[in-house]
Formats: C-alpha cells, sequence, structure tokens
C-alpha cells in the first residue's frame, strides 16, 4: 500500500506536482505498471493504460524546454492483490541506454519564486514530497468487482498427509475432488468446484469446500508452493479473456491468503484461451476449459 490508510488491494490514488526539464528536447517516459497508469506533463497526456496490467511496461514522450516547471499528474490503480508501479524518463541530453529515475533535482511541490539558472553552480531544491489523495476514484473506473466473502467452512478433521506414499503422481489436469491426498510436488490439478458468476471472476459460494480443502493440503505441506492458473475457453475477445483468467487466478490466491496461506507461497497467471484440454466447437466440451488449475512446487 502506497500510504497509510489504503488497502492492500482496490484502490486509487493520484500524486501532483512540478517537474523541472534540465534541457531542451524530446523526453520519453518508461513505466512499468500493475494495474492502471496514466500521466500528464503540462496538462498534456503522455501516457494511458487504464485497465488490468500484469507489470506491462508502456511508453509515452513529450517535447520540453529547459528551464520551466511543468506540472506532473500520475494517475494510478490496483485492482486485487499487490501493486506495481514504477516510472523513469529519459533526458534528451542523457546516452540513449535505459531510462533514469526522476530524480529530487527535477521534482517539486511547487516551483520555486524564481526559475534556477541555466548555467549556475549546483542549487540545493527541497525536498521531494508528493501529495497524495488516498481513494481518489477514477470518473470512468473500470469494473472491479470484490469476491463474495465465503461462509466459514466447518471444522476440517485433523488428518495427516501421508508424504511417504509411494502411489505414482496424479496424471496431470486429472480433475480430482480433494487435493488434500495422493498430491506430489510438481502435480497440476483442475479445482473442477471452483466456479465463478458468467464472465466475471466473482468467486461463487459452493466454491469454498474445495478451496479450504487446499487450503488444509498447503497448511499440513509447509514447503509446498503452489501456481494457480486461470484459462477460459475461445470465445469473445482474447484480450478480455487473458485479463479474465488473470484475475480469476488472483481471487483463488486472495482466498487462500485470507485464510492463512503466506502470499510468498502463491504465485497466479492467466493464459486466456491459449491452453484449450478440450474441442472449443461444441458446448458442453468447451465449459472443460473454462477452469481454475493449480502446480504444486
Amino acid at each position: 500500500d502506497p500510504a497509510p490508510g489504503i488497502p492492500y488491494s482496490y484502490y486509487s490514488i493520484r500524486w501532483t506536482g512540478k517537474l523541472l526539464a534540465p534541457a531542451t528536447g524530446q523526453y520519453r517516459f518508461y513505466a512499468k505498471v500493475d494495474d492502471g497508469i496514466r500521466i500528464w506533463v503540462g496538462n498534456q497526456k503522455v501516457m494511458d493504460s487504464w485497465q488490468l496490467n500484469d507489470s506491462q511496461n508502456y511508453t509515452g514522450s513529450i517535447l520540453l524546454e529547459a528551464g520551466r516547471y511543468y506540472d506532473l499528474r500520475v494517475d494510478y490503480f490496483n485492482d486485487l492483490l499487490g501493486g506495481v508501479i514504477e516510472l523513469y524518463w529519459q533526458r534528451p541530453d542523457a546516452k540513449k541506454t535505459s531510462g533514469d529515475l526522476i530524480t529530487a533535482q527535477s521534482l517539486f511541490q511547487k516551483a520555486p519564486p524564481a526559475a534556477l539558472p541555466k548555467q549556475s553552480a549546483p542549487v540545493a531544491v527541497p525536498p521531494v514530497t508528493a501529495s497524495i489523495r488516498p481513494r481518489v476514484l477514477p470518473r470512468n473506473p473500470p469494473i472491479i468487482a470484490k469476491p463474495k466473502p465465503a461462509p466459514d467452512p466447518p471444522p476440517a478433521p485433523k488428518t495427516a498427509i501421508d508424504t511417504t506414499a509411494t502411489a505414482p503422481p496424479i496424471p496431470i489436469r486429472k480433475p480430482i475432488a480433494e487435493p488434500t491426498t495422493d498430491v506430489n510436488v510438481g502435480t497440476t490439478f483442475v479445482l473442477r468446484n471452483v466456479q465463478f458468476e458468467q464472465s466475471s471472476y466473482v468467486l461463487l459460494a459452493e466454491s469454498s469446500t474445495e478451496l479450504d480443502k487446499l487450503v488444509l493440503a498447503m497448511k499440513n505441506n509447509s514447503p509446498w508452493r503452489i501456481d494457480v492458473a486461470g484459462h477460459t475457453d475461445n470465445v469473445g475477445d482474447p484480450r478480455l479473456n487473458l485479463a479474465l483468467s488473470e484475475n480469476r487466478a488472483k481471487v483463488v490466491a486472495a482466498y487462500l491468503i485470507r485464510r492463512g496461506i503466506a502470499d510468498e507461497r502463491i504465485t497466479t497467471t492467466g493464459h486466456g484461451g491459449t491452453r484449450p484440454i478440450a474441442d472449443n466447437s461444441r458446448e458442453g466440451e468447451r465449459a472443460k476449459n473454462r477452469r481454475v488449475e493449480a502446480t504444486i512446487r
């Protein structure tokens, strides 16, 4: 979370200030973001990716004049789980390599009374503190549906998993009802009873039974790490399917985290409709492609 009072998930934030251009020329901005970002420099939009992103990279450029102060505005939102935002620029007088961090020599909350001379000894500048307005929701925010809280599960039987069993590993993607037994490291299984609202990543209440068994297995096998992967069928826009699959995987991860599984033990990915396991031309088979898989590491 970027500031006190802002939650780990589901928030938007805006930073504002002044940006001093040290040289005249074309400035190129680089951002790595999860999820959405918009940037204005001098009231001109230089970057706009107001959508769900999974640590994607974006660029934008603008012509600036040396010695001038430009209004800087950075809007950012984070959906589910942790957020990422990294912002760099490439100055026109810099070597054409990687971008540089925008340092305190160029950032101000407001422009000083007098402009800095172009040719002078280094001038001390005030420390940078971006003005933060937490929970500033965008006018047209992305649709963010929080998962419905699942009812508290009944007490699970305190049975240990026999990790010394010599039975062969479960075949890849074999649907199993209870991922608490006969699961080996490297096994991938489909969470068949984990279901969502249609075309949404809102988790249905009946999914809790299977997810609670997975929670128990993770608690009984502390060395385990788990990769959660979301999949869709091939109907609709592939980009939306990819985002949907990513968010369904994140919702499953959030369920595990809320029930005591450390987030560093969980990774999430989304594959959209690129990895079908059944024929997409028939609805009965196509439904099998809309799934969440878990791989034990």
